[in-house]
């Protein structure tokens, strides 16, 4: 089983790397690439309590929970792509983790029950922070900010070293030109939240040097949630009269999970690694299937802890939306055409920032943001024009939205689609601040009718003499706000030309 396990790890990991990569303009697969998102039951269950909608794409992290009963974590042992990282970094640190000897027997296990009771509690009311916990979120988002742009930059710098060795030249090309068609973002990705978003998963990382998977054991809400539905599984393991009680099982169990008497262990906890099956040295374990045992399956969570944590999650209920004031108001930053309004937005965005990876294959003006949207809004996606431009002929970011926060929307219904109001700034748009012409943000309006236009009149130039210059003005009823004017401005810094959310203005 341990060999079959880690071949599942592998395989499982591999797919989900495959599908994180095939998710770039033209998304033409039949293969979801937010398939493991779907499979996050922890996903599923927050986003249908909060969103209080059921969204179908969820339905598969349903069934994942489902079959936690008869079956236990074999999410978490066997899929999870977060648990084959830290399996992984498990390995890596395991001897300076022997060094420092912190005991593995010190547990914690109750706090990620206590957060999942605190993120259900949020969720009934309306508010969901499983953004900061799921562990496929949580990879998602730091493969899309951190570890896939440092790859580009990685890559393109060999690129360009083995362009200059000549007698390679050709085959290079080639291999450039696949990598631009297959996996290459338009351009060098650059994300504002990279540095903290990575930060926080070497902390997570980093707990391996404490104990093995230290994050599953005692903080993952995910975790948490399948175990209380693993309570009662048939799927089960068993010691029979071989054992001599060496404690080798014990010692070398991932999740801390079986019992001082070797023969029992805590189904809530134990994700079926099958560990304690390959190092028993009298081949006393197995497992099969069985009658549920109910004594030791306790989830480790007293009713005083169940309260406290109900209380918290009221508690950072309250002060978020304390500090947020109003949904509305804090809502007029840019989000992606198609996106739910402000309310509906964050009750089911989950910050996995699946739909900024996708934008970065074609205009790239997705960023994870951090407060312009209010502390709820941390992470959530926000157009910035300057960066990047929403792509006229691209609809991707509402396909790969498991959750419905950015809506699905045709390429005719989505270039109709207003996400936003371009406004000239008169103190640097190059005709009205100097008096010359220039026509780039019209050349790029993608509108068939142009939602720039210009007005024909006689100025006075920087050098004194009077000539004719078309000063450009927007027609609101034809911007959709798309950036690419913003975007496309040949000034330097801040542009002459700037998109905000319906009618606001800069002052």
């Amino acid at each position: 089983m341990r060999t079959t396990r880690r071949i599942s790890q592998v395989l499982f990991f591999l797919f989900f790397v495959f599908l994180f990569i095939q998710a770039r303009f033209p998304y033409e697969t039949d293969l979801p690439s937010d398939l493991f998102l779907r499979a996050s039951a922890l996903n599923s269950v927050i986003v249908l309590l909060a969103g209080r909608v059921f969204v179908a794409s969820l339905a598969l992290g349903v069934i994942i929970l489902a079959l936690a009963i008869p079956f236990g974590r074999f999410f978490c042992g066997w899929i999870c792509p977060l648990g084959t990282v830290i399996d992984l970094t498990d390995k890596i640190v395991k001897r300076k983790r022997q060094k420092i000897r912190v005991r593995p027997t010190l547990r914690f296990r109750w706090i990620k029950f206590f957060i999942l009771a605190a993120l259900i509690t949020a969720a009934f009311f309306s508010f969901q922070f499983i953004w900061f916990f799921d562990p496929v979120a949580m990879l998602t988002r730091v493969f899309t900010v951190a570890v896939f742009p440092a790859f580009v930059f990685i890559v393109n710098a060999a690129f360009s070293f083995a362009f200059t060795i000549n007698f390679l030249e050709n085959t290079v090309y080639d291999v450039y030109d696949f990598a631009q068609r297959t996996f290459f973002p338009v351009n060098q990705p650059y994300f504002y939240q990279a540095i903290p978003i990575f930060f926080l998963f070497l902390m997570i990382l980093s707990l391996s040097l404490a104990t093995r998977r230290f994050w599953c054991r005692n903080f993952c809400p995910l975790g948490a949630l399948l175990g209380v539905f693993s309570k009662y599984r048939i799927w089960r393991r068993y010691v029979i009269d071989t054992c001599t009680n060496c404690g080798i099982c014990q010692r070398d169990c991932r999740m801390n999970a079986i019992e001082d008497d070797f023969t029992l262990n805590n189904t809530v906890e134990c994700i079926e690694c099958a560990e304690c099956v390959s190092v028993c040295p009298t081949n006393a374990v197995y497992y099969r299937l069985g009658r549920p045992s109910v004594g030791i399956n306790k989830v480790d969570l007293s009713r005083r802890r169940l309260v406290l944590a109900s209380i918290a999650g009221i508690a950072g209920l309250s002060l978020v939306k304390a500090a947020a004031k109003d949904r509305k108001k804090t809502g007029m930053v840019l989000r992606p055409p198609g996106a739910l309004p402000e309310e509906k937005f964050l009750d089911r965005c989950v910050r996995c920032q699946a739909c900024v990876r996708i934008c970065a294959s074609t205009g790239g003006c997705l960023q994870p943001a951090l407060t312009e949207s209010g502390w709820e809004g941390i992470w959530t996606p926000v157009s910035v024009p300057r960066l990047g431009f929403c792509e006229y002929e691209c609809n991707l970011c509402g396909r790969v939205c498991f959750t419905g926060a950015i809506q699905k929307l045709d390429i005719e219904v989505k270039q109709k689609v207003k996400i936003g109001l371009a406004h000239f700034d008169k103190t640097r748009c190059i005709p009205w601040y100097r008096q010359e012409d220039c026509l780039v943000c019209e050349e790029h309006c993608p509108v068939s009718d142009k939602a720039i236009k210009f007005d024909l009149q006689k100025a006075r130039g920087p050098d004194g003499t009077i000539r004719a210059v078309k000063f450009p003005y927007v027609v609101a009823d034809l911007c959709i706000g798309c950036g690419i004017c913003e975007n496309k401005c040949p000034l330097e810094g801040a542009a002459g030309i700037y998109v905000t959310r319906e009618n606001e203005q800069r002052i």
